[in-house]
């Protein structure tokens, strides 16, 4: 400041403790990915619709729960994540429930605008590589189903469902390795953590902090 003394404004950050949301987001996801590759792969009669629509309400529900959670806990990759697979899977079963006109053709243009989304996330999610092969697995899930959904056949049905039941083995890796990580304060099964990422398990509770004055929720503007 010009002809006066700057001044420090004292500020006081309080930080709370959560439990980590994003393993019941994985789940949710599991549940989800399981009853739509079943069906596209041929496990369920195609008049199961209804009741996999009814099914899928919870798993995005539960989706939702875990995104929020990771929220608060200023998770922003995996809070993305979970709230954008949470709408994908409720659009979802609106769509089986309902069963407007021009369904399929419209859950395509859906599950291909999902897919863009997709690789946003595979430029960002690179710190925690076991949430990064979820990220990769629903690529080209999404991509086949939408296809199958514009061009019909068994072919595309399998291949979607197979993808799809590898998008819910990813999601159930990713769910057991973090929950057994929070569980035992360490890595059971590898996670794969990078930079940043790996750090907060190694180093001390300063490190934590360093930098947060500049993160979301904390500096002025977003």
């Amino acid at each position: 400041m010009t002809g006066e003394t700057a001044r420090a404004i004292p500020a006081t950050v309080m930080l709370r403790p959560l439990a980590s949301g994003l393993p019941l987001g994985f789940f949710g996801l599991v549940a989800a990915a399981t009853l739509v590759g079943a069906q596209l792969y041929g496990f369920l009669p195609a008049h199961a619709g209804v009741a996999i629509g009814l099914l899928l309400v919870p798993t995005a529900v539960a989706q939702l729960v875990g995104g929020i959670s990771a929220i608060l806990a200023r998770t922003g990759i995996g809070a993305s994540l979970m709230i954008t697979f949470s709408g994908v899977w409720l659009g979802t079963a609106l769509v089986y429930l309902v069963h407007p006109p021009d369904a399929s053709v419209t859950l395509a243009i859906w599950y291909l605008a999902l897919s863009a989304v997709i690789v946003c996330f595979l430029s960002a999610a690179t710190g925690k590589l076991a949430i990064a092969f979820v990220v990769f697995a629903g690529l080209p899930a999404f991509v086949v189903s939408a296809v199958w959904l514009l061009a019909p056949s068994t072919a595309l049905g399998h291949a979607a469902g197979i993808l799809i039941f590898v998008l819910a083995f990813a999601g159930l890796y990713a769910a057991l390795s973090l929950m057994l990580e929070d569980a035992r304060r360490a890595t059971v099964l590898p996670t794969l953590r990078r930079g940043p990422m790996k750090e907060v398990f190694t180093c001390g509770f300063d490190a934590q902090l360093e930098g947060l004055e500049h993160e979301a929720g904390v500096r002025r503007y977003l």
